[in-house]
């Protein structure tokens, strides 16, 4: 436990500094001040999550912040004098059939929801990493998650600002101050990690287009990695995006607006191909029996489908599932309260641009068929396999800050306030 506060204390203290050096962390023309503040903001979300969940509600073994870590800490313990083993667990060299001693009493380590990647195995891998710095003290865990969160974040943050001509302290509310965003990923889950990538992908792919240095193609790598063995969904719904993003430099409006067209004609036909309806009809059918077995309080309608038309009539549902359900929960509680009056939010800033209508420039007009891409098709897939209330608004908390800036790109900030612009 001592090697825990030690390790705590000393990677706070190491990462304050780093801060201060990388200008990944200096977020525009705002001053250091504002970095240091969305750092001690995303650990302090980190550790109002990991409170709730191990003082509210108690159940550890339905606690996402702690299936991974607990599989990890059995796998740490298991190893203690034979590091080959533990090699081979940490970078996923081994066969499981010759593992079965050490992985039997692991709970969350095999999953039958995998594509390519085991996402539990990732998580767990992750813990199990960090374990050799923690000696179990959990808080060291939140602490490198929060980290993670909050260059994810900055990388995100770099990525609007490159396109986008909205000031620097709205670009921060957006990647730093949504609740919701900031609550879901800050502490140790799979969105966490998820941000971490994101952001790295679309930093260095906004700076790949400037200079081409091995940092950027290291980071671009990593943040691939990321999203690939854990949310492989997501980098699905980036590719139309990226894909029209990085082929639309220098083109006019009308051919921005067909390539925009063309791309996702194409992502549609392969949508509705039977492979991709049948992963995210398995997906749908391995949710609703997590339902049952669990006795999910926040469940919802979700109409099956196993076919073109079927898969077609679905989508409205889905995207309404996703968009605007939120907004009169299930279940009446704190979380639930605050997450629908944030959604209320959310749909009621659409009236901005109606009332306030701003001309953008070509360039915001890529950023923002991007963002959209990106938050519909996720939204879609969500929609789709989600058939529980709080994992909707969970899982779609990192589409937040893409949703926000799509709208108000749109706003003339002037009129509504002289100081605002």
């Amino acid at each position: 436990m001592l090697l825990g506060y030690l390790s705590f204390v000393a990677l706070f203290l190491l990462f304050l500094f780093w801060v201060k050096k990388d200008q990944l962390f200096q977020l525009g023309k705002l001053s250091w001040k504002f970095s240091f503040v969305a750092l001690f903001l995303k650990i302090s979300a980190g550790f109002a999550l990991w409170f709730i969940y191990t003082y509210y509600y108690t159940d550890r073994m339905n606690a996402d912040i702690y299936k991974y870590y607990d599989d990890a800490y059995h796998l740490f313990n298991s190893t203690q004098n034979n590091w080959p083993l533990r090699f081979e667990l940490l970078f996923g060299f081994q066969n499981d059939s010759t593992l079965f001693h050490v992985l039997k009493d692991t709970e969350f380590w095999h999953s039958s929801s995998d594509i390519f990647f085991n996402d539990n195995r990732t998580m767990t891998r992750i813990h199990l990493a960090i374990l050799h710095f923690s000696g179990g003290f959990h808080p060291f865990h939140v602490l490198c998650f929060a980290i993670l969160s909050f260059i994810g974040s900055c990388g995100i943050f770099q990525f609007f600002r490159k396109s986008s001509n909205l000031p620097d302290y709205i670009l921060f509310a957006f990647c730093f101050l949504v609740p919701s965003f900031l609550f879901w990923n800050s502490a140790p889950l799979k969105e966490t990690v998820l941000i971490f990538g994101l952001g790295l992908l679309l930093s260095s792919i906004a700076n790949i287009s400037e200079v081409r240095s091995f940092r950027n193609f290291t980071l671009l790598t990593l943040g691939i990695l990321s999203l690939l063995s854990l949310k492989i969904y997501i980098l699905f719904a980036l590719i139309p995006g990226l894909w029209f993003w990085t082929t639309t430099l220098n083109k006019d409006k009308v051919k921005i607006r067909m390539r925009f067209i063309g791309i996702h004609i194409l992502m549609t036909l392969f949508l509705f191909s039977s492979k991709a309806s049948s992963i995210l009809s398995d997906k749908q059918a391995q949710f609703k029996t997590l339902i049952q077995e669990t006795n999910a309080g926040s469940a919802i309608a979700i109409s099956p489908f196993d076919s073109f038309w079927s898969l077609l009539i679905t989508i409205p549902q889905a995207l309404f599932n996703v968009l605007v359900r939120p907004i009169y929960p299930t279940t009446w509680n704190s979380l639930s309260l605050l997450s629908a009056a944030e959604h209320l939010f959310f749909i009621g800033i659409l009236l901005l641009p109606l009332i306030w209508k701003k001309v953008t420039s070509i360039t915001e007009q890529r950023l923002v068929l991007f963002c959209l891409s990106f938050v519909l098709i996720s939204s879609c897939v969500i929609g789709l396999t989600v058939p529980v209330l709080g994992g909707i608004v969970r899982y779609k908390a990192p589409l937040l800050p893409f949703y926000l800036l799509a709208i108000f790109t749109f706003v003339d900030l002037s009129k509504i306030s002289p100081k605002l612009s």
